[in-house]
């Protein structure tokens, strides 16, 4: 894998946070058309994830075994563009806090709630990797037995489904208690998604993290991204009332996640990260 393709996985990976914004979105207002829809939110969304993307790959640029050999050369070369691009995307990153402090002077409950799912989600983002330097890999989340995975599903469950269905007063997932369908939903699919990272990261990653690749291997690895999409499409069924579209995306990502492998090329790991845009694409078509 080139160096280059660092600086556009992170940028794939932001535009599919973004969709994973508008898509829990709509999946909490059932399809309808009942208010705007947030571009604004899912954009900063999206810069935020650049932010918290090319921190992690800092993160792990400072210290041996951090990054693979290619990406930490061009990491290095390149990283007063990374600084000037961080500087550029940080005005769009507060954009979702504003709108947070906003509704904290109008509905004093959900802002409680929100901000201490946000407090969590914030911290797992900040330490998934550690803190920058030797010392600093003693903090890194990422690290513990088995919670690996749960971490990246929990943080991209609170920060693209769950913040912007709260955020919404108009949300029928609020209304009909479903929010928390909507939630489970987005953790399954990311979880899902990250199975064939992981597995293809199992000897790169130290034997005492235990993930899930490293225990059940390639086949096992397999069959539990098929059962994680198939159970986030019930979960999309049961809270929009069976709507269609919200159950096309995680169906056309179960064939790429059942033929993961170890051996797969970049252009793979790619199309599993652009599944998540082509996801929102439909649903923002069809709802």
């Amino acid at each position: 894998m080139r160096g280059y393709r660092v600086l556009w996985s992170n940028a794939v990976i932001s535009v599919a946070a973004s969709g994973c914004v508008l898509r829990s979105w709509c999946m909490s207002h059932h399809g309808g058309p009942n208010a705007e829809l947030p571009w604004v939110f899912a954009l900063g969304i999206g810069a935020a994830t650049w932010l918290a993307y090319t921190w992690q790959r800092h993160v792990k640029s400072t210290r041996s075994h951090g990054l693979r050999p290619a990406h930490l050369q061009w990491f290095n070369a390149h990283k007063h563009t990374f600084r000037w691009v961080g500087i550029f995307m940080l005005p769009f990153a507060v954009l979702p806090l504003v709108r947070t402090a906003a509704l904290a002077g109008s509905s004093q409950s959900s802002a409680l709630l929100l901000i201490a799912g946000l407090c969590v989600a914030g911290l797992l983002t900040l330490l998934y990797a550690g803190l920058p330097g030797e010392k600093g890999l003693k903090l890194a989340l990422r690290r513990l037995p088995r919670l690996k995975l749960l971490w990246i599903g929990l943080t991209w469950s609170v920060i693209t489904a769950l913040w912007p269905a709260v955020l919404d007063a108009n949300s029928a997932a609020m209304e009909s208690g479903d929010l928390y369908l909507v939630a489970l939903e987005r953790a399954l699919v990311i979880m899902a998604l990250t199975l064939p990272f992981d597995l293809r990261d199992r000897n790169w990653d130290p034997p005492f993290m235990k993930t899930l690749p490293q225990q059940w291997g390639t086949r096992g690895t397999r069959i539990a991204a098929v059962v994680m999409l198939i159970a986030a499409t019930a979960a999309s069924a049961i809270a929009t009332q069976g709507s269609l579209e919200f159950g096309f995306g995680p169906l056309i990502m179960i064939p790429l996640v059942a033929w993961a492998s170890d051996q797969r090329p970049p252009l793979y790991y790619a199309l599993l990260d652009a599944t998540l845009i082509l996801d929102a694409a439909m649903v923002l078509a069809l709802s």
